[in-house]
């Protein structure tokens, strides 16, 4: 009969091996691992490619959103719709918007893999053109715990559209559950409201 000590080195064993096996080598530097080099990228939301045009026209008023939270149909509509953009005048030269257009629509949810378009597609209808990131079902399932008082009536955020007030690595692409901190909010089990005097409303 073998002995407890035996079968749990065994074990051990095993699980090593196994862990060696999927990484290769537990010494061998992520960037030459190709798996690990797929998954990285698909952890970032932003295209690997960068676009000045897209920087200039829209960073001025908002955060560069990633490509990939809207499908292609999405941005094609947006950028047609300039003139009255969710109430301004977002105009810009027809080369600009040409090239912003396709920008957008190159990296667009349906035509790049990643660890949020993917989930969004797949709770999009075919015949759904979204024009706000926030209207998406995936969007809103991610942020179903946050109340409108943490956003609209949150000093420090004001508007769901100001994703890096709450995701401090979102300008780098990244929107990791773990790397959330909501202003003038701490959490214990769940969000709760750190000083009145700072925020109206209430949880």
């Amino acid at each position: 009969m073998v002995s407890k000590k035996v079968f749990w080195a065994v074990m051990i064993g095993i699980v090593v091996f196994g862990v060696l096996a999927a990484t290769r080598s537990i010494w061998q530097d992520p960037a030459d691992q190709v798996w690990m080099k797929g998954m990285i990228k698909k952890l970032h939301v932003l295209p690997s490619e960068q676009n000045l045009a897209y920087d200039n026209a829209c960073a001025s008023c908002h955060m560069l959103y990633a490509p990939s939270m809207l499908p292609a149909r999405s941005w094609q509509v947006l950028m047609g719709g300039l003139s009255d953009h969710f109430g301004d005048n977002a105009e810009v030269t027809d080369s600009i918007r040409e090239e912003v257009s396709a920008y957008l629509q190159r990296n667009a949810a349906d035509k790049v893999e990643n660890t949020y378009a993917q989930p969004m597609l797949a709770l999009l209808n075919n015949d759904e053109t979204p024009l706000r990131i926030s209207e998406t079902k995936y969007f809103t399932l991610l942020h179903d715990v946050v109340k409108p008082a943490m956003i609209e009536g949150n000093s420090d955020v004001q508007s769901v559209a100001r994703c890096e007030a709450c995701h401090y690595e979102a300008l780098e692409g990244r929107y990791n559950r773990f790397a959330v901190r909501i202003p003038n909010y701490y959490k214990q089990g769940t969000w709760r409201l750190m000083n009145p005097a700072t925020t109206k409303g209430s949880e």
